[in-house]
């Protein structure tokens, strides 16, 4: 076989490893879940490539590196059949043959041609070149299979279960996100409204619980000696379907209006034997830490207190769903 033919096939090769690798960092996971979903041919090679990351990134430099060998034994072969010496010292001290000048020779080409130029090609069109050559990718990996695996296995004994599941492809910064999400729409992918209430979730961690609060004029209130006279009169003035059972400014108790109503109670009754144990979060807390503190209480509804512990408002998970969905 031609020494130039192998050149080439090497130099491809070599391309191709380093484009996809690069690929498969900048391929648009929003859109590749959605077309997995529709069930497209490609996306589910793509998908079923990618679902082992450590696995793939080690096939594709193990791959790189036997295209690298074989366009430096073909370079070197070509010096060596143009009758190169082994032993000639180049300056009297350093060692010149063939080996070393397919290295000085290649170092460019290699760079250029394999290197720069293709990860620039797939960074930049990641989603069409990572699908068209999805087949390819495919049988590469079953070639390669025998040597990637071990080296998977191998790498994990270095690992634990929490860097093995934050090292795969799901995991995504605030940027990175943000700059999917705007790709995602400008292809139509998602609709401005999806992208708009994305925003919203990505921008909980910063958005304080007291922007969303109701305050304590809208809320209902009562002192802990209140019975349930007191509670038909306050609902008739402030609507809700929780009360707060107030000691001075501090809440002591959470009490449910249904609850009340299902007891058929007398209008002396108290509410205070009633009242369960209120969730409290702070006003300065953020958006997120409360959403997740309300999913996990019962009522779903929490009293928002100062620094001092003192009622300032009440907010409910339903608040932080408007909040996401509001156009």
């Amino acid at each position: 076989m031609s020494v130039l033919f192998l050149l080439l096939v090497g130099f491809i090769l070599s391309a191709f490893f380093s484009g996809v690798e690069t690929g498969s960092y900048s391929l648009n996971r929003i859109r590749l879940r959605h077309d997995v979903r529709e069930k497209e041919r490609s996306a589910l090679r793509l998908e079923a490539l990618l679902a082992h990351p450590h696995r793939f990134i080690f096939t594709m430099l193990i791959g790189n590196n036997l295209a690298i060998y074989l366009v430096s034994q073909q370079t070197t072969q070509l010096y060596l059949n143009r009758g190169m010496q082994s032993d000639y010292l180049w300056g009297g001290f350093l060692p010149w043959n063939a080996e070393t000048a397919a290295t000085v020779t290649l170092m460019i080409p290699l760079f250029l041609l394999a290197e720069m130029g293709p990860k620039n090609l797939f960074r930049t069109n990641a989603d069409r070149l990572m699908r068209g050559l999805s087949v390819p990718m495919q049988m590469v990996s079953w070639m390669i299979f025998p040597l990637a695996w071990p080296l998977e296995r191998f790498f994990r004994l270095f690992l634990r279960d929490e860097q093995m599941r934050q090292s795969g492809w799901g995991g995504y910064s605030k940027v990175m996100l943000m700059e999917q999400l705007a790709e995602g729409r400008q292809r139509g992918v998602i609709s401005s409204y999806q992208s708009r209430m994305m925003d919203h979730v990505i921008a909980m961690h910063q958005l304080p619980v007291r922007l969303l609060m109701r305050s304590v004029k809208k809320s209902l209130t009562l002192p802990e000696e209140a019975t349930v006279g007191d509670l038909r009169r306050a609902v008739g003035r402030r609507s809700g379907s929780e009360l707060f059972l107030m000691k001075q400014h501090q809440v002591v108790g959470i009490v449910g209006l249904q609850e009340v109503i299902a007891r058929q109670l007398p209008d002396e009754a108290p509410l205070r034997p009633l009242a369960q144990d209120a969730l409290s979060i702070e006003m300065g807390r953020n958006v997120k830490s409360a959403f997740y503190r309300l999913r996990n209480n019962p009522r779903h509804v929490a009293a928002v207190v100062d620094g001092r512990g003192h009622l300032v408002g009440s907010i409910r998970i339903d608040d932080i769903a408007r909040y996401i969905a509001k156009r």
